[in-house]
């Protein structure tokens, strides 16, 4: 496997050559026609400054990254421009020739602090199954039901919702029993849950002080 290796620290340098010596396949370090180019620099900037301009010599070849330290922000900038796998320096000499054996067959590969990091990041911005389905059932409302809704879920009584989008309250309470019949609900508080819940997000303050007192004025 031919290896560009790009690294301004001699140690570090040292220690990547020394670690792609002991792998099983035939390792190349090599600047000619690389299969997989190798950055590394003590501080993440380096790092990103190299592969900026690695990006624009060499756009084709697959980038590893070894790094001292990853910080969230760093990898997703890092994944953006291109890197195919990043490794911890403490714990490269454990996963490296799997990752270039996975990076050389098109795949991405991380080190496993790495990875649990991105795993519990997207756990944690994925909606649940409940609002996922609030979402659906929000979708399939018209764009003036999901307006109604949206006004109604502040605590906006059926006169103040009619003033804002400019129609008649009479048409508001018929956007509201057409909601409430699409969204499945038996009232407009529940109907305001649901709203809340698509968003993510708690009841305003406000709303739960007046518990839809003004809902049907």
């Amino acid at each position: 496997m031919r290896i560009d290796l790009r690294c301004e620290d001699p140690a570090l340098l040292a220690d990547l050559k020394q670690i792609l010596e002991s792998q099983s396949f035939p390792t190349l370090v090599t600047k000619t026609r690389p299969q997989i180019i190798i950055i590394s620099h003590i501080h993440p900037l380096d790092s990103i400054n190299t592969l900026h301009h690695t990006r624009k010599s060499a756009p084709q070849a697959p980038v590893l990254l070894v790094a001292r330290e990853a910080q969230d922000c760093d990898i997703r900038k890092m994944l953006t421009m291109g890197v195919f796998g990043i490794l911890l320096q403490k714990t490269c000499n454990q996963y490296i020739s799997w990752a270039l054996q996975a990076i050389s067959n098109g795949c991405h590969a991380f080190s496993p602090e790495i990875s649990k990091s991105m795993i519990e990041e997207y756990l944690a911005a994925a909606p649940s199954p409940s609002q996922q389905s609030a979402k659906e059932r929000v979708h399939s409302l018209s764009s003036r039901e999901q307006e109604v809704l949206q006004l109604l879920s502040r605590g906006m009584s059926n006169r103040e919702i009619a003033t804002r989008l400019f129609i008649s309250p009479e048409t508001v309470k018929d956007h509201v029993r057409a909601i409430r019949s699409k969204l499945g609900v038996a009232n407009r508080v529940h109907a305001a849950q649901i709203a809340w819940l698509s968003r993510g997000s708690a009841p305003l303050r406000a709303v739960q002080e007046h518990e839809f007192t003004v809902q049907s004025r």
